[in-house]
């Protein structure tokens, strides 16, 4: 019995960490980020991109105008490198021009160091969105 409740309770735990934004519930996850997307197509190449303020592993890419994609990655991508950033390159199957799960980001930055990071998740990003309040944190 003590087995189930321990496996049913890292269950548990490993949903809420897969969740994304600043917590587990609904309160804590950030509005901003939407539905997750299985692909992301680039004609011909990223159009821009920026870190969320805090966020490791975390980038925000730009396809054509208005359309951002909010990307968990893995590797040794820190919001400090993504900053220091001075190009940012997308490494995908052949001929694909697509991003998607498993796929490598190249951040190359000024001391001509390169990083990979694999791609981890990938969701719609609404910049109209109320980012969460966390200045509150910061005043005291």
């Amino acid at each position: 019995m003590k087995r189930m409740v321990l496996g049913l309770l890292a269950i548990l735990g490993m949903a809420s960490i897969s969740s994304p934004g600043f917590g587990a519930d609904d309160e804590g996850v950030d509005p901003r980020i939407g539905e997750e997307v299985n692909r992301i197509c680039f004609m011909p190449s990223i159009n821009g991109w920026r870190t969320v303020d805090r966020l490791d592993d975390v980038v925000l890419l730009q396809r054509g105008v208005n359309d951002w994609y909010y990307v968990e990655l893995l590797g040794a991508c820190s919001n400090n490198v993504l900053r220091s950033a001075i190009q940012i390159a997308i490494e995908s199957r052949p001929g694909a021009g697509c991003i998607t799960r498993g796929d490598q980001i190249i951040v190359r930055d000024t001391p001509g160091l390169s990083r990979r990071c694999h791609v981890q998740r990938m969701y719609e990003w609404d910049d109209d969105a109320s980012a969460p309040d966390t200045e509150s944190d910061e005043s005291d």
